[in-house]
Order: C-alpha cells, then structure tokens, then sequence
C-alpha cells in the first residue's frame, strides 16, 4: 500500500494556486428553494393516506448540519433547516428566504412555519428570531443574558405569536403565546431538547433528552421515559393533532408513543445517522430528519419508508462527502469560516482527477491557465493532490495524510478560502483525491502566513469509506 500528497499555491511548480470564491454559488447551497437529492423523485413514492416521501439532502453536500424539520399545513411538503440557516425546501414547502448568507452570533437551533405555510420563523441558539415570508417578528431574546441557550420553539394557531424554550426548561413568550409554566427554577435530570405546543396553543410539552416529559396548561401528561433510561438520547418530540399523545424521537432514530400517538416504524435498523426531529403529517403519519439530511417517512398505514438517498453510494462520491466534512471540521475547531461546495472547482477537480488516474500522473492541474479559463470568477485558486492504494485509499487516510502534510495543512487552513470543489477518482482500491479552493475576486487575498500547527486535529482517524 502507499499514498502520496502534493499541495499547490501561488506560483510554485510544486505549489501552484489561485484563489477564487463562487461566492454566490456556494451560498445557495445554504439557501437555495429547493434541492431534490438523486436518486429521489420531487414527489417521491406516495402513499393512499397522503404521508409521503418528497426527497432529502441524504446525498448532498452540506455546509453545516440539519437542525430541524417542519412540515406544510397540508402535508404534502416539509422544509429542512441547517445551523447556518440554509433552508431546504420539497414538495408544497416554498422557499421564503433563509439566513445562509447571514454571519450569526450563534447558530440556528429551531424553526416554525406560519399557518398559512406562507412563512416561517428561524429561532438562534441566543434567542435571535429571523422571519421570512408571513412570520411577523414579534419579539426575541437576542439581547438578554440567557441561563441556557434556547433549544426550540412553536408557534401559536394563530400565527400571532411564539414560544421559545431554553435548554434549563425556561420558557420565554411573544404575541399572543402565553406564558404557563417552565421548570427554569427545577434542577433537571437532562436537559430540555424540544417542546411541542397543544391544537388550542393553551399549553405545551417540554421533552428532556432522558425522555423525561412536562406539561403545562391544557398539555396532558401521558407518560414519559424519565424513569427508563432511553437507549439513545431524545432529540425531539410532536403532539398529537388532537392532543391526546405524543411521539418522542431519540438520536439512534427510535420513536416512542405515548396516549395515542401510533408507532408506524422507526429508522434503527439502518446506517446511523444522528435523528434532529420529528414532524406530523395531517393524516397521522410522520417524517423523521437527520443531521445529513435524510428524510424518513412513517404511513399512516404502517409502512416504514427507510430514505431512499441512502441506498449505497459508489466509494468516490462517499469519499468526497466525507473530505467535505473533515476538512471544515478542521476549520471550525480553528474557528476558521467554514467552506462552502462550488461545483464549478469540483467539476474541474474531478476532471484533474480523472486525468491523473487515466494516465498514471501525479502532478498539480495549471491552475493559472484553470483560474484564466474561469472568466474573472475567481481570484485565487489552491490544490492538494493525494493518491494511496490499499488501506490508503479511505477518505480518512488521504485526510489524515494531507493534515500531517505542511504544505498540504497550510492549505487546507488558509483563513481566507471560501470555497471547495473535490474530485475523487477510484481505479480498483486505489484512489486519486483532487482538492481545489478558492476565494472570489471580493475575497481577500492571503499574504505570508505560518504553517499552522497540526493540532487541533479532530478528524485524525485513518478510516472511512475506501476504494477497491
């Protein structure tokens, strides 16, 4: 087994770049109308009840992960949200606007649509409100010292008002939502993960990642899993449409049912993904969502519909999902902006690549005669390069392999990139890996800097999806 890495920048023959951002393109990632991932139909495989699968970003490529899910009064159509505020939109769900081009103090935690599903309310971790469409802006907790990050909301039938909760069960209230209990002043097992508001918006549920549950106004309690230790922490929770239960979903993607909320199948049995929420559909199925996007339907006839986006992806397209995320894990735990995907550098990434695995070759792309060919898209273009066979051809090798690289680190870690393309190639348990950066013509160019240290390291394991 071997692998190899090379890094360009400047003008260097071994270290040539650019830099260059697709600044606009790379934001709509974050905040595009819609995005229907391959592999999955805009309408997706319906059911006679009405409960359906309307496509998921499970195949995408994400700037940052999914937080929430809500879905449209007639449930046919639900929208996902990313810490960043990117909005993602399918089936009746319409695009109103997002946060994905915003800088935010702190990161998207909640969201809630209007009655009309012509709007919605994006809530922060610090209480910030963002409105978009009809949501009216009626308030936030913005500008007050908070005990514990808020952790999500509700909205009132009405669409005149809203709930925040924060993480210590405190409740904070906005237009016509009306304040009927918290357990800010309890000392809680767990903390506060979701709450869920009742048909008549005269109370509310409170779920706690022990699964411990309480209950205010006219909100029954129904039983909870405080005393049964849940195999998984809880994530979310949704009551029922008439009020008479509740569903709890845990991190492992299990469903738990209290009063008469049904249980209709659960998403345990497949690749792990971390399970963020749980949402109801009119005729008494639901929608599951997770971190990466995947989208899982419950009928109300009792079919699981396991998201179809995560059937097996060939190893390259795993391989580049997965660099995507380590390399911007690297910059958050530098706090470094993180990069945003531009398909333009992908695409001539992966036509390098494929260049370099059709001809044995191991060498940097011209990037001037790329950053020319651009049209003044770009200002500034970067490369690593990396190829290894064997155990050296998982996506955690050829990382691991370019952190520890120099050259290749100091790369990776420019503060002024903006954005990333990659392209990965496997021929037989080799792999060819082509990483291209760049920063738009408004972006600022890097001077001289330090080779940046190698630690923090965070994604260090030589593992991952390989070739071969």
């Amino acid at each position: 087994m071997g692998a190899w890495g090379m890094s360009a920048w400047g003008m260097s023959s071994w270290m040539e770049g650019a830099r260059a951002s697709l600044g606009r393109v790379a934001i709509a990632l974050g905040c595009v109308a819609a995005i229907i991932a391959p592999g999955a139909s805009p309408d997706g495989p319906a059911d006679a009840s009405g409960t359906s699968y309307h496509g998921s970003l499970a195949r995408a490529v994400l700037n940052r992960p999914i937080v929430d899910l809500a879905a449209t009064s007639s449930g046919n159509g639900y929208w996902l949200v990313a810490a960043d505020g990117g909005i993602f939109t399918f089936g009746d769900a319409r695009y109103h606007g997002s946060t994905g081009n915003i800088a935010l103090n702190q990161p998207i935690v909640g969201m809630a649509s209007t009655p009309s599903g012509n709007g919605y309310w994006l809530a922060a971790a610090d209480g910030g409100i963002f409105t978009f469409g009809d949501a009216r802006f009626l308030g936030s907790t913005g500008n007050l010292a908070l005990n514990r990050p808020i952790v999500g909301m509700a909205s009132t039938p009405s669409g005149n008002g809203y709930w925040l909760a924060a993480a210590d069960g405190g409740i904070f209230t906005f237009g016509d939502a009306r304040f009927l209990g918290s357990t800010g002043a309890i000392a809680l097992a767990s903390p506060i993960v979701g709450m869920s508001a009742t048909p008549s918006g005269n109370g509310y549920w409170l779920a706690a990642a022990d699964g411990g549950i309480f209950s205010f106004g006219d909100a029954r309690f129904f039983g909870s899993l405080g005393g049964r230790r849940p195999p998984s922490p809880v994530t979310g929770i949704a009551g029922s449409r008439d009020g008479g239960g509740y569903w709890l979903v845990g991190e492992d993607g299990s469903i738990h049912t209290f009063g008469n909320a049904r249980h209709l199948g659960a998403a345990t049995d497949i690749p792990p993904q971390t399970t963020v929420d749980i949402a109801l559909s009119p005729g008494g199925g639901y929608w599951v969502a997770t971190q990466m996007g995947a989208v899982h339907v419950a009928n109300e006839s009792g079919v699981f519909l396991v998201d179809p986006n995560l059937a097996a992806r060939p190893p390259a397209e795993a391989i580049t999902s997965e660099l995507f995320g380590r390399i911007n894990a690297e910059r958050r735990a530098r706090g470094m902006g993180t990069l945003a995907w531009s398909e333009q550098l992908a695409a001539t990434a992966n036509g390098w690549a494929r260049h370099l695995a059709s001809t044995g070759g191991f060498a940097h792309n011209n990037l001037q005669a790329v950053l020319a060919s651009y049209g003044g898209s770009y200002a500034y273009l970067a490369e690593n390069i990396y190829s290894g066979t064997g155990a050296a051809s998982d996506s955690g090798s050829a990382h691991a392999s370019l952190m520890r690289s120099a050259p290749h680190r100091t790369t990776l870690l420019t503060p002024q990139l903006e954005t990333v393309g990659i392209g990965v190639v496997c021929v037989g348990n080799m792999v060819v890996v082509v990483e291209d950066f760049g920063i738009s013509p408004s972006g600022s160019l890097p001077g001289p800097m330090a080779t940046p240290p190698p630690t923090p390291f965070v994604s260090a394991d030589e593992a991952g999806t390989a070739c071969g």
